[in-house]
C-alpha cells in the first residue's frame, strides 16, 4: 500500500516508528500492548517529519486539498441552512432528481462537486470521505448511493466539516500504514476490527466538544480566508488533540 504523502517517501525515523507501531498493534504476540491512539499518534508524528519534535506545519501539508474541500463542505451545508437545499444543490451545478417526492442526488455526484481536481490520491481519499460522510442515512432516511437531506441548522456546518477531517485523516493513515497493518494481523476479522478501532478513535477525538470553535455564518466566510484559517484550526486542533492523547512518552519515542 505505501503511502499516500506526495511529498516524499516513508524512509525517515518517524515513519519507521509508525510503521513498527502498526505492526505490534495487530501482532499476535503484542496485541492489546498497543492502543488505536498510539497508532494515530505515531501516525501524525510520521506526518511531521522533518523536524525533532515533529513538525506540525508538515502534517497540516499533507493536508492541504482536504482542507479545501473541507472548506467546500462547510458552505454547502451553510447554504442548505441558510437560502435551503434546492438553492445549495443549484449553487454546486445539481439538481434534485427529477419525480422525488423528496430531494434525491447521488451521493457520488455530490461529492465530485465538492472536490478540488487534481490532488491524485489525497483527492481520492477525500471523495472516499465526502460519500461515506453523505451516505450516512438520516433516521428514515434512504440508501442506495442517494443522499436525502435533513433539515440542518447552521452549526451543524462546522460539526460536519469535523467529522470530515476526521474521516479523511482515518483513511490515509489506514493507506499509509495498512500495509505494516495487513502483514501483521493473523487474518482478516482482526484486521478489519482493528482498522475499525483506529477509526473510532479519531472519530471520538474530532468530536471532542474542546475543539470547537465559533462557526462561520455564511457560505462567504466558509469559502473566504475565515473558512481556511478555520478548517486549518480544526485539523490542526485535531492532530494536536491525537498526539497528546496517543501515549504518555515524549512524540519521539524511542526510534
Amino acid at each position: 500500500m505505501g503511502t499516500s504523502s506526495a511529498r516524499r517517501g516513508p524512509t525517515g525515523p518517524f515513519w519507521r516508528l509508525a510503521k513498527r507501531t502498526a505492526s505490534r498493534y495487530l501482532s499476535p504476540g503484542t496485541a492489546g500492548r498497543v492502543s488505536a491512539r498510539e497508532v494515530a499518534a505515531r501516525y501524525v508524528a510520521a506526518l511531521g517529519e522533518g523536524g525533532v519534535p515533529p513538525d506540525m506545519a508538515c502534517a497540516l501539508a499533507a493536508f492541504r486539498l482536504t482542507r479545501r474541500v473541507a472548506q467546500n463542505l462547510g458552505a454547502f451545508y451553510c447554504q442548505a441552512a441558510s437560502r435551503g437545499w434546492p438553492a445549495a444543490l443549484e449553487a454546486w451545478g445539481l439538481k434534485e432528481a427529477a419525480g422525488e417526492e423528496v430531494i434525491a442526488v447521488p451521493a457520488h455526484s455530490l461529492s465530485a462537486a465538492l472536490e478540488i481536481p487534481g490532488g491524485g490520491l489525497e483527492q481520492a481519499v477525500a471523495h472516499t470521505a465526502l460519500v461515506g460522510l453523505l451516505l450516512k442515512p438520516p433516521p428514515g432516511g434512504r440508501g442506495g448511493g442517494v443522499f436525502v437531506p435533513v433539515p440542518v441548522p447552521v452549526p451543524e456546518a462546522a460539526r460536519l466539516v469535523r467529522r470530515f477531517l476526521g474521516d479523511a485523516f482515518s483513511l490515509r493513515l489506514l493507506l499509509d500504514l495498512g500495509e505494516s497493518l495487513e502483514a501483521a494481523a493473523p487474518g482478516f476479522s482482526p484486521l478489519r476490527q482493528g482498522s475499525i478501532e483506529i477509526s473510532r478513535w479519531v472519530e471520538r477525538a474530532a468530536a471532542d466538544p474542546s475543539l470547537a470553535a465559533p462557526h462561520l455564518r455564511s457560505p462567504e466566510d466558509w469559502l473566504g480566508l475565515p473558512g481556511w484559517t478555520w478548517v486549518t484550526g480544526m485539523l490542526q486542533g485535531l492532530l494536536l488533540h491525537l498526539t497528546d492523547q496517543g501515549f504518555p512518552q515524549n512524540i519521539s519515542g524511542k526510534i
